[in-house]
């Protein structure tokens, strides 16, 4: 997984809870390192979820609800580091933009070689008209993120 991802999730728990607490999240998920994930490096994805399987124990908060909560802020980061634009571009409604992910996430290959992105489809349910989200990855258990993103 990109360290995008990794720095994000970073600044969720030092922006919510402070530096002690992330130096506490890293020794507990055996992240050996001094200072940020760097944004265009590629890291384990194991080292993702032993982030998120260590903010667990640290903060006593479930997984679910931690990746729900970086959801939450992941697209407000994204405009912070600026993708601000690319994002107002995907759509005017919520269908579009959610429709027009996949496209983002192949522009964003560009930048991010090998990247493994999620894909996103959406449907209409036939009985009232409500949007319905497809996702789709590789990765389990990342689908919280998509929840908050979505809230």
């Amino acid at each position: 997984m990109y360290g995008f991802v990794n720095y994000a999730i970073e600044q969720l728990v030092v922006r919510n809870f402070g530096d002690d607490i992330w130096e506490d999240i890293k020794r507990e998920a055996e992240v050996h390192m001094e200072g940020s994930f760097l944004v265009r490096l590629t890291y384990e994805d194991e080292i993702t979820y032993n982030i998120v399987g260590a903010a667990e124990k640290v903060l006593g908060v479930p997984a679910n609800a931690i990746l729900e909560m970086f959801g939450k802020m992941f697209f407000k980061f994204c405009q912070e580091s600026g993708y601000d634009t690319i994002l107002q571009v995907l759509g005017a409604t919520v269908s579009d933009f959610l429709q027009n992910l996949d496209a983002l996430h192949d522009h964003l290959a560009l930048i991010y070689p090998g990247m493994k992105a999620p894909s996103f489809r959406c449907t209409e349910r036939p009985e009232d008209g409500a949007l319905i989200l497809h996702y789709y990855s590789d990765r389990p258990g990342l689908e919280y993120i998509v929840i908050g993103i979505v809230k």
